[in-house]
């Protein structure tokens, strides 16, 4: 099992294809799983891609329907809401990221993700064993 924050959601949305590193990650259990919060992060990413035209609006319509398909299980942000606010309040960082490293923490499972600040974040850190940066080495499956 794996949480996979919006990051790494967003790239997967808007390629064709997946990196060998994400495909090592899925094809461990296949459980892929973050809090519900990844949808309208996701979501508003690709609004502002398509915005800018970056990406056409297919291409957009297509992600977008990806997403929630892409999770075993999304977790409601509700019962993450006090330790995401502790966790960024130690980290000195954005609470939105500090829902997926509450999640990691209560799961036991890394987070995965490809948000070189958090990562750098988390360093020295409890989280830091918990926090991998896809393409930065092996993915745990």
């Amino acid at each position: 099992m794996n949480v996979v924050d919006a990051s790494v959601a967003l790239r997967w949305s808007i390629q064709d294809g997946y990196t060998p590193l994400a495909q090592e990650l899925v094809s461990g259990d296949g459980m892929l799983v973050a809090p519900d919060l990844v949808v309208p992060e996701v979501t508003n990413a690709l609004w502002k891609m398509r915005r800018s035209g970056l990406i056409g609006e297919e291409q957009a319509n297509r992600a977008l329907a990806e997403i929630p398909q892409a999770y075993t299980m999304l977790v409601p942000t509700s019962g993450l809401i006090r330790r995401a606010f502790s966790i960024a309040a130690t980290l000195d960082h954005p609470a939105y990221d500090c829902f997926y490293l509450a999640l990691s923490e209560e799961l036991g499972a890394p987070l995965v993700t490809l948000d070189k600040r958090l990562h750098a974040r988390t360093r020295s850190t409890p989280w830091e064993a918990l926090t991998v940066l896809l393409g930065g080495g092996t993915v745990p499956v």
